[in-house]
């Protein structure tokens, strides 16, 4: 357990975070408790190398909905040393400026395993590993088998801490959230789940679900069905099992927030999801850019 008077272990999580979903939650809890953190700094790229910047959501909507999902979770911070930079955010440079800030912090940076599988290539890898000890959360490119075998070799290149987190193990990604929420056109959130504008989103579901021997209970409520037939020409990406549908893989209010914004091609509706421009505590908001 941290107590005062140690070097603080700070654990750092970046991505372009578009958007954020819960398996990034999870993975930050999980090294949380598996390293003794005293916190996670969730990092949203501002230049990412790796990214067209033209195709990305704007990064203040990226920052809000990051700033969203970690509100009720006193470890996790928001770190705009990325965004607030004018040069691309290299992780060698950012480590370095934190490094050189906080003196007396221990930085653990966490990873994604798909993203280690190629760490070799990173620019200047070396200086990141003497920076910081890297977290490793499983995906399914690598088991934590791999992970070790991978680090193993890194290893034999340079001095290098990695380790892999046991837990938070997801299969999700930004990428598949996106294309989701593209593919359902109009959705909200709540406590009984999304409501989708489809075309009898449940068969589709249950097409979906029988196909790849999951169970189906997607909780969907569908309005405006008719009686077509399933169409997974439509919906085979969209509709999979409950766990796999954008209802659970992100933080209710980032989803409103997606919705609020007409975000990754969904059909904005303001009047269901504003809040009259305040956060939970009442505050009035700066104005959103997105």
């Amino acid at each position: 357990m941290y107590q005062q008077g140690q070097r603080t272990k700070i654990g750092l999580l970046g991505g372009s975070f578009d958007p954020i979903h819960q398996g990034h939650l999870n993975i930050a809890a999980s090294a949380c408790e598996e390293y003794d953190l005293a916190e996670v700094w969730f990092i949203p790229a501002g230049h990412s190398p790796n990214k067209n910047e033209a195709q990305m959501t704007p990064a203040e909507c990226r920052a809000r909905m990051v700033s969203l999902a970690i509100q009720d979770y006193p470890q996790f911070k928001l770190s705009r040393i990325e965004l607030d930079a004018a040069e691309t955010s290299y992780t060698y440079r950012t480590l370095t400026k934190l490094v050189d800030r906080h003196p007396d912090m221990d930085f653990y940076f966490i990873m994604g395993a798909d993203s280690l599988d190629y760490f070799e290539q990173w620019r200047y890898p070396q200086i990141i590993c003497e920076k910081a000890v890297i977290l490793v959360a499983a995906r399914d490119s690598l088991s934590c088998a791999q992970i070790r075998e991978k680090a193993a070799a890194i290893k034999r290149l340079f001095p290098a801490r990695i380790y892999p987190l046991q837990g938070g193990y997801t299969s999700v990604s930004s990428t598949m959230l996106r294309e989701q929420i593209s593919s359902l056109k109009a959705f909200s959130c709540g406590k009984k789940g999304y409501n989708c504008r489809a075309s009898d989103l449940n068969a589709a579901c249950k097409c979906y679900s029988a196909d790849h021997n999951m169970n189906h209970n997607c909780r969907l409520s569908v309005s405006d069905a008719d009686n077509s037939p399933c169409s997974e020409q439509s919906f085979a990406a969209a509709a999979s099992a409950e766990h796999m549908h954008p209802a659970n893989l992100l933080p209710p209010i980032v989803a409103e927030y997606i919705k609020t914004h007409g975000l990754y091609g969904c059909q904005p509706n303001r009047q269901a999801a504003d809040d009259g421009g305040k956060d939970k505590n009442g505050t009035k908001r700066d104005s959103e850019t997105c």
